[in-house]
């Protein structure tokens, strides 16, 4: 009885804390009560419905918005590897998808990654679908001290359970030179060149297999191109990029 009494009175100011504090939502900040109590994760609806798709016409390669005239070759992938087949994101880097981001990297907020690994099986193009294994993007130690977790294993471990594929944490990032954020395109690739290697042991299960590369968000390409090249020397039959979001192209801005 008294076992019973202890639970239903935690049970019940458990209840008078969400009522007076209600989970909040990680993109807008109102209410997420109903989404959490359902499983749904950290995310209103409101904000689910507004994420952003990256606007159409975009390169059918590396996912690029490409304004509405057409263009005879996209410059940012023109110099890509053919091991790097195609990338795409489930949306565009704008509200509240930005903010979703934020709250994943800067605030902890780690149930967020498991909503956009969901977000991002719903939306999965057909070439994420064929892949036959998951690799997440690594971060750094210092990032992985920091924030207790990196942010593209979350997703692709959200994004493996609904798609039923496995993930493989073989790469390994050896150095970090600061953040990406400042810098140009020329820029990111220089800093992130052979930031990656492939963890020993590793190999056998990658080659000849097809490879979905994981990350939070696109920008570039920079990291991209890095950790194919890491992957390079162990053969994999194709390698695609799948992220849950991408900024609009620098080139565009300019």
């Amino acid at each position: 009885m008294r076992a019973a009494a202890r639970t239903g009175g935690r049970g019940l100011l458990a209840g008078i804390v969400e009522f007076v504090l209600p989970p909040a939502c990680a993109g807008c900040g109102g209410a997420a009560g109903e989404e959490v109590r359902a499983g749904e994760g950290p995310v209103c609806r409101n904000c689910r419905l507004a994420l952003p798709r990256v606007p159409e016409p975009s390169c059918p390669r590396c996912g690029a918005p490409m304004g509405t005239g057409e263009a005879p070759s996209c410059l940012d992938c023109a110099d890509w590897p053919d091991q790097l087949a195609s990338a795409d994101a489930a949306s565009l880097l704008e509200s509240p998808a930005r903010e979703l981001v934020h709250a994943l990297k800067y605030q902890g907020w780690r149930g967020v990654g498991d909503f956009m690994g969901g977000e991002m099986a719903r939306r999965a193009p057909c070439d994420a679908r064929q892949a036959e294994v998951i690799i997440p993007i690594p971060t750094s130690i210092r990032n992985l001290r920091r924030r207790g977790y990196n942010q593209a294993e979350v997703i692709a471990s959200a994004l493996g359970r609904s798609l039923d594929k496995p993930v493989l944490q073989c790469l390994q990032r050896r150095r970090q030179e600061g953040t990406q954020t400042a810098l140009n395109p020329m820029q990111r690739r220089a800093n992130v060149r052979g930031a990656f290697v492939m963890a020993e042991g590793f190999a056998d299960r990658v080659r000849d297999r097809r490879i979905l590369l994981v990350d939070d968000v696109i920008t570039t390409g920079a990291t991209l191109l890095a950790a194919v090249q890491a992957l390079g020397p162990a053969e994999p039959a194709t390698v695609v990029a799948y992220a849950f979001s991408r900024t609009v192209p620098i080139s565009l801005d300019l």
